[in-house]
């Protein structure tokens, strides 16, 4: 599936889901590096995370997108991370959701979601009152609570600016400001459904 998906647009102007399992691979593999964890792996995951939305199982059940991709890659003879990565990628997707259960699905995971979050912000799409067509505040959650929840010792900064430098001229370091502006929103909310007073956070993250 993987040279196929060039052929199907992620955003028509941030290019196909070949480009983008591209700039997934190459974040997984950063991220790999912040977190000392298997970076060739890491990066595999990456670029075969999105090749089973081109199956026909898929197409017919949406839902099911990511977990046939780690049965295609066990089927194939993948790993057993990349194979753990590319059914977990998409998680956390709710509220409540489980977290990735290993370290390079957490890597494919976070890369999936800063993707999104930097791209859709470098066009000027960025989510307004009700309207979120792209998921972002939810792409913003899931990035939150992985790194929280699972007590990362990560730089948020660098590994914004990574996802940045995967766009190249498309994204820029306001951009990368922007998205992470953006992310201590969402972590204010975070903190609020957990009956952290509003003031409370002001005053630390101010």
């Amino acid at each position: 599936y993987l040279p196929d998906l060039k052929n199907v647009i992620f955003q028509k102007k941030l290019g196909n889901l070949a480009d983008r399992s591209q700039r997934l691979s190459k974040l997984s593999g950063l991220i790999a590096k912040q977190l000392d964890t298997d970076v060739a792996q890491a990066e595999r995951a990456g670029l075969l995370a999105k090749c089973d939305l081109l199956s026909d199982m898929v197409n017919e059940f949406p839902k099911l997108q990511g977990v046939m991709g780690g049965y295609y890659a066990k089927h194939d003879g993948e790993s057993a991370s990349v194979c753990v990565a590319m059914t977990q990628h998409y998680l956390p997707a709710y509220a409540g959701d489980d977290l990735p259960s290993e370290d390079v699905a957490t890597c494919v995971a976070l890369a999936d979601k800063l993707d999104v979050l930097v791209g859709i912000f470098s066009i000027g799409q960025k989510p307004t009152g009700d309207k979120d067509p792209f998921g972002l505040r939810r792409a913003a959650i899931g990035v939150v609570r992985i790194l929280l929840e699972k007590q990362l010792d990560i730089n948020v900064a660098e590994l914004i600016n990574n996802a940045v430098k995967t766009y190249g001229d498309l994204a820029s370091a306001e951009i990368g400001q922007q998205v992470f502006d953006y992310l201590i929103e969402r972590l204010k909310y975070y903190y609020l459904d957990k009956n952290i007073a509003a003031k409370l956070f002001a005053a630390v993250s101010e």
